[in-house]
């Protein structure tokens, strides 16, 4: 067996493992009642929990791994007289210090991160009119008209004015059946992919398992 048929044995092998325990798991009736079913229950999923704890492992690995490799990157630039990376390294050196002082209090993230979301999303404002007037500059047809249309819509709903009530209202049912259907439409077509891709996965016809 060459480098390739152990990358696709050792992959099939290890995603049916994490597949039955993950299923197994999620439905403990398959081993009746008793304490002899939940033993067996335990053992059987026992390697697909093993698996998906050492994956948590090496995430966290890889976080710390991405930290430490900012720090160095901006360290550098800091050296060549980088503005920027002394406020990210200063930020992160009061984010940690405040942390561990109140152990584990995120009040200093939170009253950081939150002025700045909402400066974030008081900027979608120009930027949906921005859209919008470029897209009926480029295509001035129904479906240009429609797209402006909803986005005035769903600004105007989002005001909070008594006289734009029917607006809200009709703001409101956009938000929860259209738009509603066309997130879990989206969702389907992940899961498909993603599904897909496992598939492709355990079979060996990635792209990683060639050559």
């Amino acid at each position: 067996m060459g480098r390739g048929g152990l990358s696709v044995f050792v992959a099939f092998i290890v995603g049916a493992i994490a597949i039955v325990s993950l299923l197994l798991g999620d439905n403990p009736a398959l081993f009746g009642a008793g304490a002899g079913s939940e033993e067996l229950a335990r053992r059987l999923t026992l390697p697909g929990d093993v698996l998906l704890r050492l994956v948590v492992i090496v995430i966290a690995l890889s976080v710390v791994i991405g930290i430490v490799n900012l720090l160095y990157v901006h360290i550098g630039r800091l050296a060549r007289g980088k503005f920027y990376s002394a406020v990210l390294l200063a930020s992160f050196a009061v984010t940690i210090a405040w942390t561990v002082l109140n152990k584990g209090d995120a009040s200093l993230l939170e009253a950081v991160q939150v002025p700045i979301e909402s400066a974030l999303a008081a900027l979608l404002f120009p930027s949906l009119a921005l859209g919008g007037a470029r897209v009926m500059q480029k295509r001035a047809d129904v479906w240009g008209l429609l797209f402006v249309a909803v986005v005035l819509i769903v600004l105007l709903g989002s005001l909070p004015l008594a006289e734009l009530a029917p607006v809200q209202a009709f703001s409101d049912w956009l938000m929860a059946v259209p738009v509603n259907a066309g997130a879990r439409a989206i969702l389907l077509g992940i899961a498909l992919g993603a599904a897909v891709a496992g598939v492709r996965a355990l079979l060996g016809q990635d792209r990683a398992y060639r050559g």
